[in-house]
């Protein structure tokens, strides 16, 4: 009886064992479960995150690649604006020429073209300011205008000034066109008015 009491002990004893380990091997697998669950989770709250970042991300460099597209073509139209302009100057200032040429003709006998600048012979009929009105030989009209870089001379080559140019003075004036302007690069006094004896 005794023995029979020993081996039902020592067969309680190991079943209780043997439930311990099971125990422990059930939360064990609870341990892992729980584990794996918590890292699923922070690998996709990880990943949410790099994605918000990765979209503010893009839409920031998207902002600066449309700003710096929108710098570029301010740049480009006000470029274009430019040579729209400067077409439109140069434009004129051909239309200019070209009407100045049409007015003078074949009327221009003693005009010569060189360098852009145009010679004229004439004679001075008004002097007012610092313009000369002349007429030439098929007496067509031309106003032109001196300035402080006008060099005027008399037919020595000697240093005149405007004053010295009278009414009625021969003239030989050499000018290019300054918008609808004739301005005087120079002015040779070819023969001054006579004074008439009384």
């Amino acid at each position: 009886m005794r023995k029979l009491m020993i081996a039902v002990t020592a067969v309680a004893g190991l079943t209780m064992v043997t439930g311990c380990k099971k125990d422990d091997v059930q939360a064990q697998r609870e341990d892992v479960a729980e584990a794996r669950q918590e890292a699923a989770q922070e690998t996709a709250e990880a990943r949410q995150d790099e994605n918000q970042e990765m979209a503010s991300a893009q839409h920031d460099a998207n902002e600066d690649i449309a700003e710096a597209r929108q710098d570029a073509n301010d740049k480009i139209a006000s470029a274009n604006e430019d040579v729209r302009d400067e077409e439109q100057d140069l434009a004129e200032a051909q239309a200019n020429r070209n009407e100045d040429l049409a007015e003078g003709g074949s009327g221009m006998a003693g005009t010569t073209s060189a360098a852009a600048a145009t010679t004229v012979n004439g004679r001075v009929i008004a002097k007012s300011g610092d313009t000369l009105t002349l007429v030439d030989s098929t007496n067509k009209e031309l106003k032109i205008k001196t300035n402080d870089r006008t060099a005027l001379m008399d037919n020595g080559s000697r240093a005149v000034k405007l004053d010295d140019i009278k009414e009625g003075s021969q003239v030989r004036a050499s000018y290019v066109m300054d918008g609808k302007d004739m301005v005087a690069r120079d002015v040779t006094l070819v023969a001054a008015v006579k004074k008439l004896d009384k």
